[in-house]
């Protein structure tokens, strides 16, 4: 007898053990963590996922993230494997689905890959199993692929099988073992107050059971709080909620940011001055452009919903218009700046630094930086990406340059990743460079020590 099957007492005491069979369908960014803090908490877990490269380098050991010694300790107990035979699913009592779900052409959530999995799922899943998604998803989404289940497996939710929906929440990054010049300038206190086992998390059920031994799930693996929310509805609003929150935010900032480096104010010294207020404000940043597969993704989830039902959604189609003008705003920067070099885009040599959408990771989904990188070569620009963490296969087919060569007949450097091994640019050392232009997308470098060896500096959200 499977675990959804069981009396609720013996299932709860089985979970809080870990004598349980789970599989982890997705074993990326998102899966794979996991997939490790389960196996490492005595669940016998496999990995399924469509990338046999993938699965060759999780049963290998090789796979280059912050928890990839857990995910060691884990293969070495026999705990954890990986395979690309959907067929993994039948043994398991917990199906966990974390598959990406990007966004169509017209900008609708692409429900197709969660269909698949629910396809595979239906074939594969027996009575007293229970499915648990993970991947975000616009309102109604698991009830979707719920049905699919249903319909393919002749079972029926909350009486043969149990369905929970509990969004992830994951702060990614790198192994400072494998990747020294990561310092992290929050100090290291921020990223372990951020470490999978330490964001707590919301779930929402099917049924009652459902939400209890999902709740007792999460309980054995994360130490912070599970909240429980009423519905799985409630709780995909939840995820929703959280990522549109940060991108209306971030856009008014961009906004803002534009408006105060016209008035010569520098926009973070104006949020420092707001953050000395004790209640009522919550700090956001303006950059170059914000990237990944959850702010700017979530976001258009909703809109679509939204206007599917012909609700307006001003607001979030007003945030989205500002935060994806922002590689425009920062290409505008340097267009400026080299006027008054006399010079043009058409024909300069521009290197990017950071491909990453985000500081010290190699994740590149959505990066501004590409979408600054098209601009220019657009607009006639030679353009070459630097990114020391991101491998050279993963740069959209721009060209690559390295570190020790950023400066070399550069006519403008435009930082798009603040990663921390970009401390390490010697900026004594740029003789060699046409054009002495630096554009900031980060507000990372220091404007007087620029000034000092003849950059001309400009800054998103700076005068």
């Amino acid at each position: 007898m499977k675990i959804y099957n069981e009396p609720r007492e013996i299932a709860l005491e089985r979970v809080e053990n870990g004598d349980v069979t789970a599989c982890v369908v997705g074993a990326g960014t998102i899966g794979l963590p996991l997939a490790t803090f389960l196996a490492n908490k005595n669940f016998s877990v496999a990995c399924y996922d469509k990338s046999s490269e993938r699965v060759k380098q999780i049963n290998g050991g090789q796979v280059v993230f912050e928890y990839h010694e857990e995910l060691k300790r884990a293969l070495e107990r026999e705990k954890i494997s990986a395979s690309t035979d959907p067929a993994v699913m039948r043994s398991a009592e917990l199906i966990f689905v974390c598959v990406p779900t990007p966004l169509t052409h017209d900008k609708a959530m692409d429900i197709s890959i969660l269909f698949d999995v629910g396809e595979n799922i239906g074939r594969n899943i027996s009575a007293g199993s229970m499915v648990i998604f993970e991947s975000s998803v616009a309102i109604g989404t698991t009830a979707q692929v719920r049905a699919k289940i249903e319909q393919i497996s002749g079972l029926k939710c909350g009486v043969d099988f149990g369905v929970a929906y509990c969004p992830e929440r994951y702060n990614p990054g790198l192994p400072k073992e494998i990747h020294p010049e990561i310092r992290y300038s929050e100090g290291d206190s921020f990223h372990e107050q951020h470490r999978f086992d330490q964001i707590g998390r919301v779930v929402g059920g099917a049924d009652k059971k459902s939400l209890d031994l999902a709740k007792a799930v999460y309980s054995t693996i994360i130490k912070a709080k599970i909240k429980t929310v009423s519905s799985i509805e409630a709780a995909e609003a939840t995820k929703l909620l959280e990522n549109i929150f940060r991108d209306v935010n971030i856009a008014l900032v961009n906004e803002l940011a534009k408006v105060f480096s016209e008035f010569n104010l520098d926009t973070f010294e104006v949020i420092e001055a707001a953050k000395s207020k004790p209640f009522a404000f919550l700090p956001h940043y303006p950059g170059c452009g914000v990237g990944g597969e959850c702010i700017p993704v979530d976001t258009h989830y909703l809109i679509k919903q939204a206007e599917d039902m012909g609700i307006e959604t001003s607001l979030m189609n007003a945030a989205r218009s500002v935060n994806d003008s922002m590689p425009q705003y920062t290409v505008s920067l340097l267009e400026r700046a080299l006027k008054k070099k006399g010079r043009g885009i058409q024909g300069s040599n521009i290197n990017i630094l950071g491909a990453a959408y985000k500081k010290n990771i190699n994740d590149t989904r959505l990066s501004p930086a590409f979408v600054i990188a098209q601009m220019l070569q657009d607009m006639g620009a030679n353009v070459k990406i630097c990114d020391p963490l991101v491998h050279e296969s993963r740069l959209n087919g721009h060209e690559s340059v390295s570190l020790p060569d950023i400066f070399d007949r550069a006519d403008a450097i435009i930082l798009a990743t603040d990663h921390d091994v970009f401390k390490s640019l010697d900026f004594s050392k740029s003789g060699s460079m046409r054009t002495k232009i630096i554009i900031d997308g980060r507000n990372f470098f220091v404007r007087d020590a620029l000034e000092k060896n003849g950059f001309t500096y400009r800054c998103v959200g700076k005068s």
